[in-house]
């Protein structure tokens, strides 16, 4: 790695984009050759599997583009529209490689499917199948290089370009077993074989996609994840509790947030000192961008039973209302939401009622502070 500038400083945009440059590169000059020697094999000597394995491989190409792409996007620098860069872009990629990947196996299914109806000969070359093994090796390595850079700069679509290469090499294994097949006539292996790599194609795909898109919806932090940052926070002094970890993933970088607890009498100064403590000590930890909100520990908590008696108590002492049902409070530590339902006069006009519902809200909210407050009104029956 000692040729890109920089090899060693990842947290670079421009130099983790230098990787992925690499190991684009290699993967088209590598597939596009191999797909065209495998196509023209294949319709030689009539192998569906082989025809299937090599748009495989021509799929891995258009892939490789993608990764490019990805990469040359993800290095852009922040913008007023995107503040924490285009980290996200790696993650994008690796979802349209993986609806590619589902793509093209659903299509070969159907033209495996076709064979497995209409047994078509094919010609047994031993040599084809000794190529096949030696493209098996050649993609195998591939993934290998892919994987060493995917897990040198933490990319999660390096390491699925790696899949790709990988099931190309085991689909190639599996052509080279049909070809030899096809020369002591098992020419319906050709297409069970055919039908096999479409499958794993499309495995793959799957997987690809559960896992970008897992991040882009924001999946939560791996366990060990969540230790390393509640384990550097507890370490500094002051710190009673910690609680409500998020970690954002960007590509380049990651953000954390979190909530620490501290003593209910310090000072904003002594506060302040402990959250740039906690910020430091989980940075050098996680390499990551964090903030700290401040909570006195041991504050009371808040009562489901409590709360839903005092809305009801305010709504009630409200003219025109009828009754009041459908309270639902859902708690995110000591915040949330509150939702909750009046029956008002059926002959109150629409305006009332709307000016109504305003400050049935401002009165809940002014009493609940940290929570979003939602009311509907709907008339009384009958």
């Amino acid at each position: 790695m000692h040729f890109i500038p920089d090899y060693g400083d990842i947290s670079k945009p421009d130099v983790r984009a230098r990787y992925g440059y690499l190991e684009a590169g290699v993967s088209i000059f590598g597939n596009a050759a191999m797909f065209a020697v495998k196509l023209v094999l294949g319709i030689m000597i009539n192998s569906i599997s082989l025809i299937v394995d090599s748009f495989h491989t021509f799929s891995d190409t258009g892939t490789s583009v993608v990764v490019l792409l990805g990469f040359k996007t993800s290095k852009k620098a922040p913008d007023s529209e995107h503040p924490f860069g285009h980290g996200r872009a790696e993650f994008v990629a690796t979802l349209i490689i993986a609806v590619l990947l589902v793509v093209v196996g659903l299509t070969f299914v159907l033209e495996s499917g076709k064979r497995m109806i209409h047994v078509s000969p094919v010609e047994g070359r031993i040599l084809v199948a000794v190529l096949m093994v030696v493209f098996a090796v050649v993609k195998e390595l591939m993934a290998r290089f892919s994987i060493i850079l995917g897990k040198k700069i933490d990319s999660s679509t390096l390491i699925a370009d790696a899949w790709h290469h990988r099931t190309d090499a085991v689909a190639s294994v599996l052509v080279a077993v049909a070809v030899v097949g096809a020369r002591y006539n098992y020419y319906m292996l050709d297409a069970i074989f055919g039908m096999a790599i479409s499958a794993l194609i499309i495995y793959t795909g799957v997987k690809l996609t559960k896992d970008a898109s897992d991040i882009l919806m924001g999946k939560t932090p791996d366990e060990n994840v969540l230790k390393n940052v509640k384990s550097a926070a507890k370490s500094v002094g002051g710190v009673k509790d910690v609680h409500g970890i998020a970690v954002h993933d960007y590509g380049v970088s990651k953000v954390i947030s979190m909530h620490v607890e501290v003593e209910k009498g310090i000072s904003m100064e002594d506060a302040h000192n402990i959250a740039t403590r906690v910020e430091d000590s989980v940075k050098t930890n996680v390499k990551a961008e964090v903030t700290v909100h401040i909570e006195p520990h041991g504050k009371e908590s808040i009562n489901r039973a409590e709360v839903e008696k005092n809305i009801r108590d305010i709504v009630m002492k409200c003219e025109n209302v009828v009754s009041c049902h459908g309270v639902d409070i859902v708690f995110n530590g000591c915040s949330g939401v509150i939702e909750f339902h009046v029956v008002v006069d059926r002959h109150m006009s629409v305006d009332e009622s709307h000016d109504m519902i305003h400050k049935l809200i401002y009165q809940v909210q002014k009493r609940y502070p940290r929570f979003k407050v939602h009311a509907h009104v709907e008339p009384v029956c009958g």
